[in-house]
């Protein structure tokens, strides 16, 4: 508490690139593993796992920025 304020710890800066990298990761590898195996519902799931992760990457660093 320097100078009356409060220093607050926030781990959002580990979540965002955490949340980019494993939405990355399940679009590149399991999608492709998923397709070759022919397990459409899999592959499907994954897509949708892989795109919300990099969405809510993508709102956690507007939130950061805007409003922590």
């Amino acid at each position: 508490m320097f100078g009356g304020g409060f220093v607050a710890i926030s781990y959002i800066g580990y979540s965002i690139p955490l949340f980019w990298l494993t939405g990355i990761l399940i679009l590149q590898f399991d999608i492709k593993e998923y397709r070759i195996k022919k397990m459409e519902k899999e592959r499907k799931l994954s897509k949708v796992l892989g795109w919300t992760n990099l969405g809510l990457g993508v709102v956690m660093l507007i939130g950061d920025y805007f409003f922590l």
